[in-house]
């Protein structure tokens, strides 16, 4: 399982120009389905479960420093054009993608036990994502009533939501790094056709965005 080297030439019969826009609108396309489940909403694990699914997905097409915070820009750009922007959800998405991009660039250097990078790249983003968010509301932005629980608040909230995220990652995030592979694979039989797909589904995305908020 290659998180790295992209297909071999002779496996996208287009060459690796349309490869790599295949890859760029995947990403683009995965980042929007982030911001979508955002713009949904619920509770704040389910947010983050899903959002680690698509991370990872991503990141097995785009195992690059960054594009895993590009993705947030994304995402967060998607929520804010189809609904009012609140500070503290944006905050989370922000600081969820920056956790998982830091995880991810020091665990996905090779293929071995790729699963289980991928299973400690999800249980360390979700601990550090609600360390740092807990972090910036109650020492840094001293957001209304956060800044009131001090120290205490930042242990509750790395634990909870932190801890059940974790655990789920423990499995969603292996399964988005398979999903990923699965996708790259598909599409080298059929470059065009998976690009021409690729973004009519990011299109239609952005369209029907705002009915879904």
């Amino acid at each position: 399982m290659h998180l790295h080297r992209p297909l071999p030439e002779s496996a996208d019969r287009s060459g690796p120009v349309t490869n790599t826009r295949w890859r760029l609108v995947c990403l683009v396309l995965l980042a929007s389905a982030w911001g979508l489940s955002e713009l949904i909403g619920g509770e704040t694990i389910r947010l983050t479960v899903v959002a680690l699914l698509l991370l990872a997905a991503a990141r097995a097409l785009v195992n690059r420093p960054g594009s895993s915070t590009a993705m947030a820009a994304i995402a967060v750009l998607f929520k804010s054009v189809n609904a009012p922007p609140f500070f503290c959800h944006l905050m989370g998405i922000a600081l969820l993608s920056v956790a998982f991009d830091l995880a991810a660039t020091l665990l996905w250097r090779d293929d071995r036990g790729a699963f289980l990078r991928a299973a400690l790249t999800g249980a360390i983003s979700a601990y550090l994502s609600s360390f740092l968010f807990a972090t910036s509301m109650v020492w840094i932005f001293k957001y209304k009533d956060w800044a009131e629980g001090g120290l205490e608040r930042i242990g509750e909230y790395t634990l909870y939501p932190g801890s059940p995220s974790a655990f789920a990652a423990l499995i969603v995030v292996p399964v988005g790094l398979w999903l990923g592979c699965l996708l790259a694979r598909q599409a080298a039989g059929h470059p065009r056709t998976a690009l021409a797909t690729a973004v009519t589904a990011c299109l239609a995305l952005w369209v029907l965005g705002p009915f879904a908020g």
